[in-house]
């Protein structure tokens, strides 16, 4: 039996974890030893954390990253992981933080070692007088971490070309889809999409419009909040949820509130009942400023819906539900593609796209990964 560790800042609801989490509950367990190293303190609550451990796998609290104190004892707790822990592989999706974790994994004798990049970007914009300052250090890390896993990594994975492209320039690479389980995306009837309303709603509401991820920068949600105001200038018989947290959430509340607009949203927090959520939505809007592979994006066209998506997003991820619109277009030229598309007819996806999300045929790719024994140099 092999003996595989992941790695992961957590294992939330956000996207990668989530997929993360899928492949761990399809992986061949009779086979493979799993192991777990996740960026969060022992005792802290982490949504997917108990299932798992009741799936006889095991995890291993390295400790938060936040301070300068905290990442070198998570740097210490995560070098004697590796090191007591034999395992045979090390699968590492902690975004450009990976060559930090491949070449620990290198010094503990590892030597399959699989780094695999969800994003084409980053997300932390520095702000204010030490802004010049902290870009440098940005850039400084981005190049270090780059150096890192292109050395330490034998094998490359990423979730797209765009993905591929900001983690490993040119060199070769394997194409990883983020998969769901369609199995958990039922269609829903029309009253079910009461539950996402508020209770005192007192507008007919015809359409629901739902984005789902963290509320942050990467996600544009201030623009967000423009494109629905913009909307009910158009049309009043909509409402938008977003379902997720992050650290603009509470910005972006205060954005809906200025410009008079929170009769028209809402926002439910973390969820893990997306996949009976998102059925209930006639329409998925995701400007975001980069992605690598949404994994919600696949959620939201499983479950019928049509999407708004800026053209940022690789194409990849379309599998025939997707209207691609370009963000400097402006929110309400964004309100009326997306205005079009409440009135459109259901999207009718490609069956074979549809394939290559499906997460039984992806894992079944990544456990042939992990029985291989040759890797990119």
């Amino acid at each position: 039996m092999k003996k595989i560790v992941f790695l992961t800042h957590g294992l939330s609801a956000n996207g990668i974890e989530t997929f993360l989490v899928n492949i761990l509950r399809k992986i061949n367990k009779s086979r493979f030893d799993v192991s777990v190293i996740i960026a969060i303190d022992k005792g802290v609550f982490s949504i997917h954390e108990q299932e798992l451990v009741d799936m006889g796998i095991h995890i291993l609290h390295a400790g938060d990253l936040d301070g300068i104190a905290k990442k070198l004892q998570y740097f210490k707790n995560l070098r004697r992981y590796l090191r007591e822990g034999k395992y045979d592989a090390v699968h590492t999706n902690m975004d450009l933080l990976n060559g930090i974790v491949l070449f620990e994994a290198n010094g503990a004798g590892i030597t399959m070692r699989i780094c695999h990049a969800h994003n084409s970007g980053s997300q932390y914009k520095p702000a204010g007088m030490a802004a010049p300052l902290k870009r440098a250090i940005q850039k400084l890390y981005a190049y270090s971490m780059r150096r890192l896993l292109l050395r330490y990594a034998t094998i490359r994975l990423a979730c797209s070309d765009v993905a591929a492209r900001y983690f490993y320039g040119e060199k070769d690479y394997q194409l990883i889809y983020n998969s769901i389980d369609f199995s958990r995306f039922p269609f829903l009837s029309e009253s079910d999409r009461t539950l996402l309303l508020p209770e005192k709603n007192t507008r007919e509401v015809r359409s629901l419009i739902v984005s789902v991820g963290r509320i942050s920068m990467q996600k544009n949600p201030f623009f967000v909040m423009e494109i629905i105001d913009a909307l009910r200038r158009i049309r009043t018989d909509f409402y938008f949820v977003w379902i997720g947290t992050g650290d603009l959430e509470n910005e972006t509340k205060k954005k809906a509130d200025e410009l008079g607009i929170m009769d028209y949203v809402t926002f439910t927090g973390v969820r893990t009942d997306v996949p009976e959520l998102l059925p209930m939505c006639d329409c998925f809007l995701m400007p975001s400023l980069f992605e690598g592979l949404p994994f919600s994006l696949i959620e939201a066209q499983a479950a019928g819906l049509k999407c708004l998506v800026s053209d940022v997003v690789t194409k990849d991820a379309d599998m025939g539900a997707i209207r691609f619109y370009p963000l400097d277009s402006g929110a309400e030229a964004w309100a009326r593609v997306l205005s079009d598309l409440l009135d459109a007819s259901s999207p009718v996806l490609d069956e074979s796209k549809r394939k290559r999300f499906d997460i039984i045929q992806t894992t079944r790719i990544l456990e042939t990964v992990y029985d291989s024994t040759g890797g990119a140099e």
